[in-house]
């Protein structure tokens, strides 16, 4: 039976040695840590797969300090969802609301899918809207999230429906049926052999748009 002085001493190294692999961080680079390893997890594993232990693995740390920093896992995903929609709304807000014609919106479109898409933007939202009916905590605050995209989807809309068609053609269901899109598009990316997603249909758009200038002669 090995001594309990030499257990002992075994167990103090092992410790300090976990605790020199650890990155000596303050709060809030902890805190800034565990929100990008949850992303990452997001994208690379999905919404199942990601858990307190493979998030603190992943950041480096421990899992007491995720619920330090985090109410829970729950809490912690909307704070991923918030970096997310918060950098996407700085970037994509005034050009949305800048786009004249159909055409500039359908290529602006386009491009946001794209870049979303690649950098995985979508993935986390698309991972936590099909996750959320099953965590705890976490139904309420995906939609209010969501819900600050559809109102500027609806603002955008309303300076493209005219005004006599808005009562059968309300803004706020356009925005609904437009942020639904792109999230039922990325979620059958997966099942589709060519990959065909977002951003291919907003190419088809555009090129209909396009077609439709053409012919009638309007603006570009």
């Amino acid at each position: 039976m090995e001594p309990a002085a030499t257990t002992t001493a075994t167990t103090e190294r092992t410790g300090s040695e976990r605790a020199r692999r650890r990155p000596n961080r303050t709060g809030a680079a902890t805190r800034e840590a565990l929100v990008t390893a949850a992303r990452a997890n997001l994208v690379q594993e999905g919404f199942s797969r990601t858990s307190a232990r493979s998030v603190a693995a992943r950041a480096g740390c421990s899992q007491a300090s995720l619920f330090y920093h985090f109410d829970g896992v729950p809490d912690l995903l909307l704070a991923v969802l918030d970096e997310v929609s918060d950098r996407r709304m700085a970037a994509y807000r005034e050009p949305l609301l800048s786009a004249r014609t159909p055409r500039q919106l359908a290529r602006l479109g386009r491009t946001i899918a794209a870049e979303d898409v690649r950098s995985g933007d979508l993935r986390v939202l698309v991972e936590l809207v099909a996750g959320a009916p099953t965590g705890p905590g976490l139904k309420a605050g995906v939609a209010e999230r969501i819900d600050r995209w559809e109102e500027l989807v609806s603002q955008v809309a309303e300076r493209f429906i005219p005004r006599p068609l808005r009562t059968a053609l309300r803004p706020p269901v356009v925005a609904h049926a437009v942020v639904a899109g792109f999230l039922g598009l990325e979620l059958l990316r997966d099942l589709r052999e060519d990959g065909t997603g977002t951003e291919d249909v907003l190419t088809d758009l555009e090129q209909v748009s396009r077609t439709a200038i053409a012919i009638t002669g309007g603006a570009r």
